[in-house]
């Protein structure tokens, strides 16, 4: 029996625990939950209807920030999330943060200004509003990386949750030439082989919904997958 269930999505932000698991290496199930549609019987895992949510037993964890927690609290020897000082741990922290409540609502925001407004005449200037706010978070990333691989020397979560940052924003229109540190960084984290084998994931079920009918129209292009190539 497996020891977690995951509740995830192509594409949306569920992608860092999913990696996760895949590194801890242990069997798990995941399931493929159709937040596009209404109605949905996931309310009753997760009353917030938002993915990822982790079943663990009887128990079940939302929250990405704390889902990578306690995944990585719960495998240390797997390197999940760096550690060895309060310093460093509340560094991570404060990163993940970041990422969570300031960038994650900001891409959002960029891909589905329909969730903001209903008025569609205010599509491009929520849209607008969201890219200098993005410009500046991603010109202080670039500067974190300019002279490293990984965020925080080794590999963590915290680059997949970069990466799915960087791959939402530039496949929702932000302009990522100006940041070329960025972008190797994507590239770099992608090759990994629990990434690369999630992205595949990604696509392939992205693929069936679609040809079941169930993306709607509305969702642009790079959905889920690998971030685009840039000019």
């Amino acid at each position: 029996m497996a020891k977690y269930r995951l509740y995830w999505y192509p594409g949306t932000c569920a992608r860092v625990p999913f990696v996760a698991l895949e590194e801890i290496g242990d069997p798990f199930d995941v399931v493929v939950e159709d937040r596009m549609a209404g109605g949905s019987e996931y309310l009753k895992v997760n009353p917030k209807g938002s993915v990822p949510a982790l079943v663990i037993g009887d128990k079940i964890l939302t929250e990405n920030l704390a889902i990578q927690l306690y995944l990585a609290r719960q495998h240390p020897a797997v390197g999940l999330l760096p550690t060895g000082s309060p310093e460093l741990e509340a560094a991570v922290l404060e990163t993940l943060s970041w990422f969570s409540s300031n960038l994650h609502p900001l891409v959002r925001q960029l891909r589905f200004p329909r969730w903001y407004s209903d008025d569609p005449s205010t599509y491009a200037s929520l849209r607008a509003k969201a890219l200098p706010q993005l410009h500046l978070a991603f010109s202080i990333l670039e500067r974190r990386l300019s002279d490293r691989d990984w965020l925080f020397g080794d590999w963590s979560l915290a680059d997949v949750h970069l990466l799915w940052l960087w791959f939402r924003a530039t496949g929702s229109g932000f302009a990522g030439s100006d940041f070329p540190a960025c972008a190797a960084h994507a590239g770099r984290c992608e090759a990994r082989p629990s990434v690369a084998a999630v992205l595949e994931r990604e696509e392939d079920e992205l693929s069936r919904l679609r040809e079941a009918g169930k993306v709607p129209s509305f969702v642009p292009d790079f959905q889920a997958g690998r971030s685009p190539i840039l000019d």
